[in-house]
């Protein structure tokens, strides 16, 4: 046998004892977040009726009943599209104004320097402050939950981009220069990459953001919405039911953390993955 092919058949034996331990860290993972789970809901169905009086804890399995209930009847349905349209919409609109408008003041000289003050003033104001005022200006419909979660994305999504594009070394800019590339090639090829970090976890980091911003909404006045939902549950003390709305929540916030991470796979493809690293 050549040594090339010696070569090449100790590396495919490595790369499958790598994928197989992969697989086995994986299904450990799995099984101590299913033990985990467990004992929180083991935890959980103790205390209810116990530790904490059940109009105040409901257990488990009252919510799984509470939220299949929900369910049969087309409430959750009727009531989630709208907190999800509000989510996403907002969501979508403050990640883009975020991103466009930190590559807009990265191109303009000094210009992060002049607005980060007046950003960081912004961002630092209560969301929850601006709340009655969207319902004020805007009324009790749609727009003002949309608005509200924008807000809440803009900011993260804005200054974690600024910080992804500070990270450019200028050394690298100043040598694709030279090479004859482009301002636009600059930034597609040098810049973007280097700030996509950023831009992905500020997105992550985000969505549960995005959600927050359209129930605060629903909370101060809305008729419809989970975040509707909820607060009417919760002033007959319908327990379950509040926490049969809570946990579709965070199906949706765990649902629109897998679009981002598709998203991040996607914008990735470039990057060289090692085998070792995926363990």
């Amino acid at each position: 046998m050549s040594d090339g092919n010696r070569e090449a058949m100790l590396l495919a034996r490595e790369a499958d004892r790598v994928r197989r331990a992969a697989r086995r860290d994986r299904r450990q993972i799995l099984a101590w977040q299913a033990l985990l789970l467990a004992l929180v809901l083991g935890g959980w169905a103790l205390a209810s009726g116990r530790l904490v009086d059940r109009l105040f804890l409901s257990d488990p399995v009252s919510v799984a009943r509470a939220f299949w209930t929900i369910i049969l009847k087309g409430t959750l349905w009727y009531h989630l599209r709208f907190t999800l349209t509000e989510t996403l919409l907002g969501y979508a609109i403050g990640a883009v104004f975020g991103i466009a408008g930190a590559i807009a003041v990265s191109m303009i000289p000094a210009g992060e320097s002049v607005l980060r003050p007046f950003v960081l003033l912004a961002w630092a104001t209560p969301k929850i402050a601006l709340a009655p005022l969207m319902i004020i200006w805007f009324g009790i419909g749609m727009l003002p939950k949309v608005l509200l979660a924008a807000t809440f994305v803009f900011f993260v999504v804005f200054l974690s981009t600024l910080a992804g594009m500070a990270t450019v070394s200028p050394q690298l800019v100043s040598v694709v220069r030279v090479m004859g590339a482009a301002p636009l090639a600059v930034f597609r090829k040098v810049v973007l990459p280097s700030a996509l970090p950023f831009i992905v976890n500020a997105l992550r980091l985000t969505i549960p953001a995005a959600l927050i911003g359209a129930i605060i909404g629903e909370f101060i006045s809305s008729n419809r919405g989970v975040g509707y939902l909820i607060n009417a549950a919760s002033s007959r003390y319908a327990t379950a039911e509040v926490f049969a709305g809570i946990g579709s929540l965070l199906l949706l916030v765990l649902c629109m953390n897998a679009g981002v991470s598709l998203l991040e796979r996607s914008w990735f493809r470039w990057a060289p993955r090692d085998p070792l690293a995926s363990r």
